[in-house]
């Protein structure tokens, strides 16, 4: 099983990304896989838990920790994938610009974690780039770029407010369609 730590969209960041999944969907037919969770800029990809329980507590924990944060939207990026079912596809997001606060909660997250766990080693450690996926998996990569190509020059360059915390869970460490959700949300 694995798990993450997640800044859940305020209602405008969520229906801003739900409608640019909707648009993606027009232009390049590859469904609503992101709808299974909240809109949400990860602060750790995932990572393998010894279980439930343990995580919770320290989900609940670090929460103390934090005050909301505003996201910016500063890019648009587009890249294959296969993280669904081992499929190549695609993945579209919105790259986040990342602040001191930003980068200070996942410095904090991390050693934590450690603190709590041991190593938690998860996809992207060393080169994690902030961001909001809007859409993954369902389509051919050409589909994808299909779409990025026209969503790209829409005004996506917007400031949202998160103040939630999610902690998302995998019942499969290969991530695969209807094995996870977001189980637990907390306000900051």
């Amino acid at each position: 099983m694995k798990a993450t730590i997640v800044l859940i969209a305020d209602n405008d960041a969520e229906n801003f990304g739900r409608r640019m999944m909707l648009e993606a969907h027009k232009h390049g037919k590859m469904g609503f896989e992101m709808a299974r969770l909240p809109q949400h800029v990860s602060l750790k990809q995932p990572f393998a838990i010894p279980n439930l329980e343990d995580m919770e507590e320290f989900f609940d924990s670090f929460i103390k920790e934090l005050s909301p944060f505003d996201i910016e939207f500063v890019g648009m990026d587009v890249f294959p994938s296969n993280v669904l079912g081992g499929v190549q596809s695609g993945c579209m997001s919105l790259r986040v610009k990342e602040t001191p606060e930003l980068g200070e909660a996942q410095r904090r997250l991390n050693e934590g974690l450690y603190e709590k766990f041991g190593t938690c080693p998860a996809e992207h450690d060393d080169d994690y780039v902030f961001h909001m996926t809007f859409a993954i998996g369902g389509a051919s990569f050409e589909s994808y770029q299909k779409a990025y190509d026209e969503l790209v020059k829409q005004d996506y360059k917007k400031c949202f407010r998160f103040s939630k915390l999610g902690l998302l869970y995998y019942d499969d460490d290969n991530i695969a369609p209807g094995t996870y959700f977001c189980y637990k949300i907390c306000d900051i």
